[in-house]
């Protein structure tokens, strides 16, 4: 399991790259970087352990060409991260002497290997170093061979976004673990002219074909992810985009060769970025950053288009990001005054992807969480019912559960299949119970719609209500007469439509116990 808390420590900023994006290059090209003394480079490694840290990231510029650079991952080893990533450009990794040297120094290690365009062309001119491309292969070729942890990471920027479709090939040979795009903030950049940056930043539509193209690339397992692009740009990779990311204390280099306290790093690459207020109607404001100023300058806002639920559904059809579908739902029914004798509902997304809701009726409680479609004690084609605490007085449990399904109703869901007495123990016998079981689990049955269920006799029988795309009705009943289980159907009019005969045939066949 990958720990906690993180920090990450920049070692200097001399660089062998002259990348068109990086702060680090220019200062080396400028003659300011300077390599970095030990002692307080090893004193905030050793603060950082002991305020609970255990996965350190080791940066640069190019924090290999430190002179102490073995002395500070020894040090790490020694105090006892459970991870260190070492953030490298692939240089002197080329060499696999070298990466035996620190191999050898013990540890947990994750190489980080920044590629800067997925083929030789787009990564050389974004470094501005010719055969800087050649020694990232020999660097690949080398990890793998020692089996070692890789993952990669890229800057977007207009000399490279168009090759990014080309890393799901070149990574597969290397076995790479994951791969981070990330959208250049300008403030990082360096002392940049309007001109530069106008020739390094893309604007962001011009991305969505490559990305889309790289996503589908890869295996549904590998670990892409696609850092402070707006969601509203390509929403249907909003499932691998991401603004700011886990807690992370960054100690960096202050002017030439102090070293600045421990700093929020999420928190202040937040500072030069805004949103107009269209963002507001958003589904993914809460959880986006916004644009870069220096972006807004260059392209202004009108690419930024609100991500409606509506299109939301669109774009996500799997519901990977159920929480966000839920929300709309969510907002309607916390605070709602629900019918006597129940006094209160109360409604929140929870952590992760799904939502719970709560009647009160004065000390009794009636807790159901919603999730994915499909089982559960009831279920719309957007989210499930299932029960969590139900109150002890079984009448007003039943009416809890109606009050609550008739709410859910009003949101103009696809119902495919409806709450139930069955929901609750003892509610039907278990031949009931267990056939309508069977019918939820495999439900929907064409375009046959169940909207009803009632238990009678007892328990002992159970009716559903059933409605045809064009208003037809039909009833199905099932009863357990003296140990015998049996059913039936009725339809309005002479003969049932071909949508209805074709539905009750398909809940038919799902009532055989095989077919589940």
């Amino acid at each position: 399991m990958e720990p906690k808390t993180q920090v990450e420590i920049q070692l200097g900023h001399m660089c062998n790259n002259r990348c068109v994006f990086c702060v680090s290059g220019q200062q080396t090209e400028f003659g300011r970087a300077r390599p970095l003394p030990v002692e307080p480079l090893l004193d905030r490694i050793t603060e950082a352990f002991g305020r609970g840290h255990r996965k350190l990231t080791i940066l640069g510029g190019e924090p290999t060409l430190q002179p102490g650079f073995k002395e500070v991952v020894s040090h790490a080893v020694k105090l006892g991260f459970e991870e260190i990533v070492l953030f490298t450009n692939g240089v002197k990794t080329a060499r696999g002497s070298f990466i035996d040297e620190v191999l050898d120094l013990g540890g947990k290690f994750t190489w980080r290997i920044s590629i800067q365009g997925a083929n030789e062309l787009a990564h050389e001119r974004t470094t501005r170093r010719p055969g800087s491309f050649a020694r990232i292969v020999a660097s690949l070729e080398n990890l793998h061979a020692r089996s070692q942890r890789i993952t990669v990471n890229l800057c977007v920027v207009r000399s490279n976004f168009e090759s990014v479709e080309e890393f799901p090939e070149l990574l597969a040979r290397y076995g790479v673990r994951q791969l981070h795009l990330d959208m250049v903030r300008p403030a990082d950049a360096g002392e940049r002219s309007a001109e530069e940056f106008a020739a390094m930043l893309p604007r962001y539509s011009d991305l969505a074909g490559p990305l889309r193209r790289m996503v589908a690339g890869f295996p549904d397992d590998f670990d892409v992810n696609i850092g402070n692009l707006p969601y509203c740009i390509v929403p249907e990779l909003s499932h691998v985009i991401h603004h700011d990311g886990e807690e992370t204390d960054t100690i960096a280099v202050d002017g030439e060769s102090s070293l600045s306290r421990p700093w929020n790093k999420y928190l202040v690459k937040r500072r030069d970025k805004l949103k107009p207020e269209s963002c507001a109607a958003c589904v993914f404001e809460p959880h986006c950053s916004g644009v870069f100023e220096k972006y807004v300058e260059l392209y202004g806002t009108s690419e930024l288009v609100p991500i409606t639920p509506a299109r939301l559904r669109e774009v996500d059809p799997g519901l990977r990001h159920l929480a966000l579908h839920l929300t709309p739902v969510v907002r309607r029914l916390d605070g709602w005054t629900p019918p006597a004798p129940f006094t209160s509902a109360h409604a929140a997304v929870e952590r992760g992807a799904d939502a719970r809701v709560t009647l009160a009726a004065g000390d009794q409680v009636l807790t159901v969480r919603l999730s994915s479609p499909g089982d559960g004690a009831g279920s719309f084609d957007l989210f499930s019912v299932h029960i969590e605490a139900l109150p002890q007085d079984r009448a007003l449990a039943l009416e809890g559960l109606r009050v609550l399904w008739a709410r859910l109703c009003e949101e103009g869901h696809r119902v495919l299949h409806p709450l139930g007495p069955d929901a609750i123990a003892g509610g039907a016998t278990r031949s009931i119970a267990a056939r309508l079981a069977r019918l939820r689990h495999r439900s929907p049955f064409g375009s046959l719609e169940w909207t009803g269920v009632r238990v009678r006799a007892g328990g002992t029988r159970a009716e559903l209500e059933l409605r045809g795309p064009e208003g037809e009705r039909a009833a199905v009943w099932l009863a357990d007469e003296g140990g015998r289980a049996r059913g039936g159907y009725r339809v309005d009019g002479d003969a049932p439509s071909p949508a209805v005969a074709e539905g009750l045939r398909s809940l038919m066949t799902a009532l055989r116990p095989e077919a589940r």
